[in-house]
């Protein structure tokens, strides 16, 4: 038999085997970023903060701002009962480019008037996430109105558009942001939840420094990218004024709400499962199983009686069977149970056989006059044992199908 040798395979006609749903599986996951904590004194070396408890301290701090932007943030103590209202704002934070003020104006007698004059003031930009709320509220406790406030969830919608989807009113949080733009994340924490109306730490001067301080950082670069499109966007997008508790387009009186008229959402989220299950779905339980929860063995399947109607899924058998009696027992020459002395001899009679109709109820006759067994009525066993002669007690009337036609015959034994 000749002896072939096989031509080598060329660089052309090798090709790549696809990799198949196993290599993938067992391929390592990549592991989630890990960012680093977000200071202010490492982003800012020469910012100072000040911690001010003095309404006059705090017009003083505030006179000798000069920047036309702000990091502003609000704090107060939360409330953990629920239906219980919301306690007033405790912390004003404002952050420049060289000075951070945590203004502690729950340990004041009176709202700094510098501060009211700040905030109101149209030409400066007060930027942070989802500040309509804090907004409200500062109006709602102190009675403070603010103008040219940026929300910067609102804001990173608008000129990156490619990164966010989803709905344009959903806030974007903070330390989100601070992740995707500066690649550092925000210390989230207990410090959060603490008591803002008693003097602060040293944690939570740091933390309160930092979210306002992260704020103006975030305004700064994405301000930048707002420069650069084109067309430029319009302010009314993701700025307003508050005015009495009221949101307001920028220096109008038009009532102001979270709208982009350019802004693509993206396709829409899947929609969520089901919750309700078929009725094939549900386990053969017991009753008491089923409404307590608890597993419970499978009901019996029984076959079902001739006489059961058909339209009843799963009835049990049953026979054709006379309304029950009120009296325990109406075998004749039954002696009854009674504590009392020679109640015992009573005898309790039934009536005559009775016949019955097709549902297995006794056919009735003409009841007995009421005054028939009236004059009759029994004495009571209390004095003694009754008189000779038969007694005729009444059956109980009205309490069911087939009662109260036939009385019932007493007679005295001996």
């Amino acid at each position: 038999m000749p002896f072939f040798e096989p031509s080598p395979l060329s660089s052309d006609m090798l090709v790549p085997t696809p990799p198949t749903s196993d290599d993938l599986s067992n391929q390592p996951e990549e592991p989630p970023r890990v960012y680093d904590i977000y200071s202010y004194a490492n982003k800012s070396p020469s910012t100072r903060l000040i911690y001010i408890q003095n309404a006059a301290t705090a017009d003083v701090a505030i006179s000798q701002l000069k920047s036309k932007v702000l990091g502003f943030d609000l704090e107060w103590r939360p409330n953990f009962v629920k239906g219980n209202p919301e306690n007033p704002v405790a912390l004003v934070q404002l952050a420049s480019e060289d000075t951070i003020l945590l203004i502690h104006v729950s340990f004041m007698q009176a709202f700094p008037e510098r501060l009211r004059e700040l905030l109101l003031d149209p030409t400066i930009v007060k930027a942070g996430v989802g500040i309509q709320k804090d907004c409200k509220k500062l109006w709602a406790d102190h009675g403070v109105d603010t103008r040219n406030c940026v929300d910067l969830s609102l804001l990173a919608r608008t000129v990156d558009n490619a990164r966010w989807k989803g709905k344009y009113a959903n806030p974007i949080g903070l330390s989100r942001l601070c992740e995707a733009y500066e690649e550092l994340t925000l210390n989230k924490g207990r410090v959060q939840t603490s008591n803002w109306e008693k003097p602060l730490d040293l944690r939570q001067q740091e933390y309160a420094a930092n979210d306002c301080h992260a704020g103006l950082v975030l305004y700064k670069r994405l301000a930048e990218m707002a420069a650069v499109m084109s067309p430029t966007p319009h302010r009314v997008w993701y700025s307003f004024d508050t005015i009495s508790g009221m949101l307001y387009q920028p220096s109008s009186g038009v009532l102001w709400h979270p709208f982009n008229p350019y802004y693509d959402p993206g396709p829409p989220p899947p929609p969520k499962p089901s919750k309700m299950v078929g009725i094939d779905e549900f386990p053969q339980r017991s009753i008491r199983g089923f409404r307590f929860g608890r597993s419970s063995r499978s009901l019996p399947e029984r076959p079902l009686s001739p006489n059961a109607p058909s339209f009843v899924p799963g009835a049990k058998e049953h026979s054709p069977s006379p309304s029950p009696s009120p009296v325990p027992s109406l075998r004749t020459g039954h002696r009854s149970h009674s504590p009392f002395p020679h109640a015992n001899d009573v005898v309790i009679t039934a009536p005559p056989m009775l016949s019955a109709d097709a549902d297995g109820f006794p056919r009735l006759g003409k009841p007995v006059p009421r005054s028939a067994w009236q004059q009759q009525r029994p004495r009571s066993f209390r004095g003694g044992v009754p008189g000779p002669g038969p007694v005729h007690i009444p059956a109980a009337r009205g309490r069911g199908r087939g009662r109260g036609g036939y009385p019932i015959a007493v007679a005295p034994t001996g």
